[in-house]
């Protein structure tokens, strides 16, 4: 993304600081972010690993992952400073919890089990390979594998903020870096979710 968009994204999530939380992040109720996650954490059991949660928000996926798992080591980014604070205030009380201010699309990733990225990789953006120059980055940093989820293009084809996606373009692409990769489309319509378990995980 260049300077532009991600002004553009800024400011739209700006606008709508002091919202409810899902209507800060952009999600149109808590369900649809519950279900998001729901989807991502069908990567397998993530018991024990450390987490790397890409746009991060306002850092909900914490608590929903140390409901369901034991033993997550996790690390929350996001380019948004607002954000960050109030994840750090709501959040990192909880053990093995760290939220970092960071752009993910330039910045070094450090090396985690797995690499999940909820609805930050459906911003519009006028280079010809995002969000898969994105989504091959977190598969090079993961080592137990990468989860996340995007728009359906259907729903989605002209809006001016977020861009959405063919799922089995995306598929296709994925699979030429992990040939396990699959396809999630049964938890929301205008949303799909792709797993990339890195083999004998």
């Amino acid at each position: 993304m260049d300077i532009q968009e991600k002004a553009r994204v800024l400011h739209f999530h700006r606008q709508r600081l002091g919202r409810p939380g899902h209507e800060e992040l952009g999600w149109r109720t808590p369900a649809s972010q519950t279900r998001r996650f729901e989807a991502l954490c069908r990567l397998g059991n993530l018991s024990g690993c450390t987490v790397l949660d890409l746009g991060c928000g306002l850092g909900d996926l914490k608590p929903f992952l140390d409901a369901r798992f034991r033993d997550i080591t996790y690390l929350g980014v996001d380019f948004l400073p607002e954000f960050v604070q109030e994840a750090r205030r709501r959040h990192g009380h909880l053990p093995d919890t760290a939220f970092v201010q960071a752009d993910f699309l330039s910045a070094p990733l450090p090396p985690s089990d797995v690499v999940v990225c909820s609805g930050s990789l459906n911003y519009r953006a006028a280079a010809l390979h995002h969000p898969m120059q994105a989504i091959a980055r977190m598969w090079e940093t993961a080592t137990v594998g990468v989860a996340f989820n995007l728009l359906e293009h259907s729903w989605f084809p002209e809006d001016e903020l977020v861009q959405g996606h063919d799922p089995r373009q995306i598929l296709s692409c994925c699979r030429k870096l992990c040939p396990g990769a699959q396809l999630l489309t049964d938890y929301l319509p205008d949303d799909f979710t792709v797993l990339m378990p890195r083999q004998g995980t």
